[in-house]
C-alpha cells in the first residue's frame, strides 16, 4: 500500500546543462545578432518537433507547461550582480549557461522523461542552427501533379523547377563543407549534387521528349493557353529587369563622374593626384584585399545579376515559343495513344518519387550536419540526469523493516494470548498454578471420555495454612503457600494437570500413574517438605495427602475419582479432628497412615475457619461442591 502510495505521488525530473559559445552571446544575441530567447526551447515549433520524433502521444501544452528554463550563475558573478544593485547600477551581465528540466508523472516513468528531455535538446539544437546559423531546408518536392490536373509538360516543367531549386541548395552545400558526410545516409554533398545534376541532364530531357514525340498531350487548348501565358509574363518581366538595368547603369556613370572629380582634389603626401591605383592600395594595406568591394562593386555586381536573369528569360522564352509551335497542331482534345499517356504517367511518377525519395536524404543529412554546427555554438555541459521526486526504494526498505517489526510484535502478542488468558483468567495469583476455573474446565473436558487404566487423582490439604496467616500475617502464609504450590507442581513426570482449589485444597491428575507410583510420589513430596521444614523450622508445612487410582478404585470416570480421593482426605481429616478431642489449642497430633501406606506423623494446630473462596460466577463441579461444604461442616464442629 505504502508503495502503491509513493507511486502515485512520484515524479521525475529530467535536467541538463547547456551552454552558449557564440561571441555574441556575453551581450544576449545569437550568432546573427538576433536577442536571444531561452525560451524557445521549450516553444511549440521545438517541442512538437520532438513528440514526432519520438514518437510520444504526449500532450503538447502539458509537456511545454512542465517545461523550464533556468539562468546558471556562478557565484562570483551573483555577489557583483548583488553589488551593482545595491548600488543602484544596472547589470549589464548576461548568463550564458542554463539548466533545462522536465518535470513528469510516475506513470510516464523516467525513461520516458529522460527520452522526451534528449528529444527536446536535438530539437531545439536543429531549430537554433536554423534559425540563427546555417540555411534551412525549405524546399519540398512537389507531389501528385498528375492527380492535380495538370498536363504532362506542365508536370515536367514543374518537377524541373524543384530539380534547379535543390541543386543551387546543394551547390552551396558542397562548396562550404565539402568533407562533411552524413554517418545517417552515408552520403556526402557532393554525391547528392551529382545525383541531381544527373536528373538535371537525362531524366528532364527524356521527359521532354517524351512529350513533345507525338507529342504527348491531355488536352491542347489548355496547354496552349498556358504556354501564352508564360512567355507573355517572360516578356513582362524581362522589361521590368530592363528598366531596371537602366536605372543601375546610370547610377554607376553618375558615380564614375562624381569620383572623378573628387579625385582632383585630393593630394597624396608627395603633393600628386590621388589616383584610382592609389585607392586600391591603400584599401589592399588595410586588410580587405582583393575581396573587398566598394558600392561601385555592387552597382556593377547587381547590373550583371540582371544581364544572367534577363538572358535565361531569353532562352526560356524562346524554348516556350519551340514548345507552342510543336503544339500548334494539336486540337483542344488530347493526342497520343492510351498505351503513350500510361508510359508518359508511370515516367513522371516515378521521377516524382525518386526526387521525395532524395529530398529526405538532403533533409536528414541537413539535420545532421545543423547539428554538427550547432556544437560550436551551443554545448551541452552535462548529459540527462533523472532525479525521482521520491526515493521508493528507501520508504519500501522502511514499510518493509516497520512491518517486519510490527508483525514480529504481533506475532509474540498472538502466541503469548493464550499465555496471557490462562495467567489472567486461570491462574492463582498466590500459589502460581492453574486455579478452580481451569480445573473446572479440564473436569469437564475430561468427564466426556472414560478414564485410562492407572490414571490418578490426588488430593491435598494444607493443614497450617490458616494457622500460620493468623499468627505471622498473610504475607507468611502465601509465602508457605507458593513453596507447597512449587513442590506440588513437580509432582508427576507425565501428562496431566496439578491445580489449587482455594482455601489451601491442591487436586493433581496424572495419567499412567499406579498405585505403586503413587506412593512414590508422595514419598518423594513427604522427602521435600521435610528438607523444606528443616530450612523454616518457624513456618514448616503441615499437610494431609490422599490419591485414588481407577486400577484400584475401579471406576473411569473423572468426578467419581475425584470424590474417591476427597473421601479418604476427608476420613484422615476426620480422624485428627477426633483425636484432637475438640481442643482448640495447638497440639501435636500423629496423623495415621492411610489405607494405602501414606501417613506422615507431624504436628498440626487447630483450624477455627476455612474461608471459601471461589467466585460465585464460575459453576463447579457438583465433587469439589460436596468437598467444600464438608469442609465448612468439620470448620464449625
Amino acid at each position: 500500500m505504502i508503495y502503491m502510495y509513493a507511486q502515485g505521488k512520484q515524479q521525475y525530473t529530467a535536467s541538463l546543462i547547456i551552454k552558449y559559445t557564440n561571441e555574441g552571446i556575453k551581450d544576449g544575441f545569437t550568432p546573427d545578432g538576433r536577442k536571444l530567447d531561452v525560451n524557445e526551447i521549450y516553444s511549440s515549433a521545438v517541442i512538437s518537433q520532438a513528440i514526432d520524433s519520438l514518437g510520444s502521444s504526449g500532450k503538447l501544452n502539458v509537456i511545454r507547461s512542465n517545461c523550464k528554463v533556468d539562468e546558471v550563475i556562478p557565484d562570483e558573478q551573483e555577489k557583483i550582480n548583488e553589488a551593482l544593485i545595491e548600488k543602484g547600477e544596472e547589470v549589464t551581465y548576461f548568463p550564458d549557461t542554463y539548466k533545462v528540466s522536465l518535470v513528469v508523472s510516475g506513470k510516464e516513468g523516467g525513461n520516458y522523461a529522460r527520452n522526451m528531455l534528449d528529444a527536446i535538446m536535438q530539437s531545439y539544437c536543429t531549430y537554433y542552427t536554423e534559425n540563427y546559423i546555417e540555411q534551412r531546408l525549405s524546399l519540398n518536392p512537389s507531389s501528385n501533379l498528375l492527380e492535380s490536373g495538370y498536363d504532362y509538360y506542365e508536370c515536367i516543367r514543374i518537377l524541373e523547377d524543384d530539380t534547379n531549386a535543390m541543386l543551387q541548395f546543394l551547390e552551396a552545400k558542397k562548396e562550404n563543407y565539402p568533407n562533411f558526410r552524413s554517418s545517417k545516409t552515408g552520403y556526402r554533398y557532393s554525391d547528392l549534387y551529382d545525383i541531381y545534376v544527373d536528373f538535371k541532364k537525362y531524366t528532364i530531357p527524356e521527359l521532354y521528349a517524351k512529350v513533345l514525340n507525338g507529342p504527348q498531350v491531355r488536352d491542347g487548348e489548355v496547354l496552349r493557353k498556358f504556354l501564352a501565358n508564360s512567355i507573355t509574363t517572360s516578356n513582362q518581366q524581362e522589361a521590368v529587369e530592363t528598366e531596371r538595368r537602366q536605372k543601375i547603369d546610370s547610377l554607376i556613370q553618375q558615380y564614375v563622374e562624381k569620383n572623378t572629380g573628387i579625385l582632383e582634389s585630393y593630394f597624396t603626401e608627395d603633393g600628386e593626384n590621388v589616383s584610382s591605383s592609389y585607392i586600391l592600395k591603400e584599401i589592399e594595406e588595410a586588410g580587405s584585399g582583393e575581396k573587398a568591394e566598394t558600392t561601385y562593386d555592387g552597382l556593377v555586381l547587381e547590373m550583371v545579376g540582371i544581364d544572367e536573369v534577363i538572358a535565361a528569360d531569353q532562352i526560356d522564352r524562346a524554348f516556350l515559343d519551340e514548345i507552342l509551335m510543336a503544339f500548334e497542331s494539336v486540337g483542344s482534345g488530347s493526342s497520343g495513344t492510351e498505351e503513350e499517356h500510361a508510359e508518359m504517367e508511370r515516367l513522371i511518377n516515378d521521377y516524382e518519387n525518386q526526387l521525395e525519395k532524395y529530398y529526405e536524404i538532403v533533409n536528414i543529412s541537413s539535420k545532421e550536419l545543423n547539428l554538427y554546427i550547432s556544437a560550436d555554438y551551443l554545448k551541452m555541459v552535462s548529459s540527462v540526469r533523472v532525479a525521482p521526486s521520491i526515493n521508493i526504494k528507501l520508504y519500501s526498505v522502511i514499510a518493509l523493516v516497520f512491518f517486519f517489526v510490527v508483525g514480529c510484535c504481533g506475532a509474540i502478542v498472538l502466541g503469548r494470548t493464550s499465555d496471557i488468558v490462562d495467567y489472567l483468567l486461570y491462574t492463582d495469583k498466590k500459589s502460581g498454578l492453574p486455579n478452580r476455573e481451569k480445573l473446572n474446565v479440564y473436569i469437564d473436558d475430561m468427564a466426556k471420555r472414560i478414564l485410562p487404566e492407572d490414571f490418578t487423582c490426588f488430593s491435598l490439604q494444607l493443614d497450617n495454612l490458616s494457622e500460620l496467616s493468623k499468627r505471622f500475617g498473610y504475607t507468611v502464609g502465601d509465602g508457605m503457600l507458593r513453596d507447597f504450590s512449587g513442590l506440588v507442581q513437580l509432582m508427576g513426570d507425565t501428562d496431566g494437570m496439578v491445580g489449587y482449589n482455594g482455601v489451601g485444597k491442591f487436586v493433581a491428575f496424572f495419567d499412567e500413574c499406579s498405585d505403586k507410583k503413587a506412593k512414590v510420589i508422595l514419598k518423594i513430596l513427604d522427602s521435600q517438605v521435610a528438607e523444606y521444614n528443616k530450612l523454616n523450622p518457624e513456618y514448616p508445612i503441615k499437610y494431609t495427602a490422599s490419591w485414588s487410582t481407577t486400577t484400584e478404585v475401579g471406576t473411569y470416570e473423572i468426578r467419581e475419582l475425584l470424590r474417591s480421593a476427597q473421601s479418604k482426605i476427608r476420613d484422615l481429616y476426620d480422624a485428627k479432628m477426633k483425636a484432637r478431642g475438640g481442643v482448640q489449642e495447638e497440639a501435636k497430633e500423629e496423623t495415621p497412615k492411610d489405607q494405602n501406606n501414606q501417613a506422615e506423623q507431624s504436628e498440626e494446630k487447630a483450624v477455627d475457619k476455612i474461608e471459601d473462596e471461589k467466585p460465585e460466577s464460575v459453576k463447579q463441579p457438583e465433587s469439589l461442591k460436596q468437598e467444600e461444604m464438608s469442609e465448612e461442616k468439620d470448620s464449625k464442629e
